[in-house]
């Protein structure tokens, strides 16, 4: 029986990191700084640098803790940067709070329920930073006959607009949507 001979790199081969999608949602603030997050994140918001240089030193600010809406950086972020961005998110933050709601629908963080005339808005199920919501039917649908009818079909999250969707079936126009940003994050 012959011995298979099997070609090997003469050097080490070093097994390559998956390349992360990332979105930028605030840009160069301060210069040279921009932030955002990776397709592959932590259950919380929060921005981080997404640069190659300003990334290496892992700058993060949390934006919410527990559904409230906070600032709270992580250590050693030079009060420069850490004023010119809090200025920037508080401005932008009805922005901010959409990107990450369509970011929380794409990753499955968002579940529905209704119950009783309630819909429970639960987020990041089955993990430490899990919070819930709640809306009252009748707050969203003025008709109290149409409003009893509602069924949990009737129910889903859209993306492209980071909004609670009633009636997702019917044409856009006749379609009920509340902005997640003004449901999800208390301040």
């Amino acid at each position: 029986m012959e011995k298979t001979k099997h070609a090997r790199p003469a050097g080490t081969v070093k097994a390559k990191r998956p390349k992360q999608d990332m979105a930028v949602i605030i840009r160069n603030v301060p210069p040279t700084y921009n932030w955002g997050w990776f397709s592959r994140e932590d259950p919380r918001m929060h921005v981080q640098t997404v640069d190659r240089e300003p990334r290496d030193l892992h700058y993060k600010v949390w934006l919410e803790k527990q559904g409230r809406r906070v600032f709270e950086p992580e250590p050693g972020i030079p009060a420069k940067v850490l004023k010119a961005l809090e200025k920037v998110v508080v401005k932008e933050r009805e922005r901010v709070d959409a990107e990450w709601a369509t970011f929380m629908i794409n990753k499955g963080w968002l579940r529905a329920r209704l119950a009783g005339g309630i819909i429970t808005i639960i987020a990041y199920p089955d993990t430490p930073n899990h919070f819930e919501r709640t809306i009252a039917v009748s707050e969203l649908i003025g008709n109290e006959s149409i409003a009893e009818k509602l069924t949990q079909s009737d129910i889903a999250f859209n993306a492209e607009f980071a909004f609670l969707e009633l009636y997702p079936q019917l044409r856009e126009g006749q379609r009920i949507h509340e902005p997640l940003e003004r449901i999800l994050w208390e301040d």
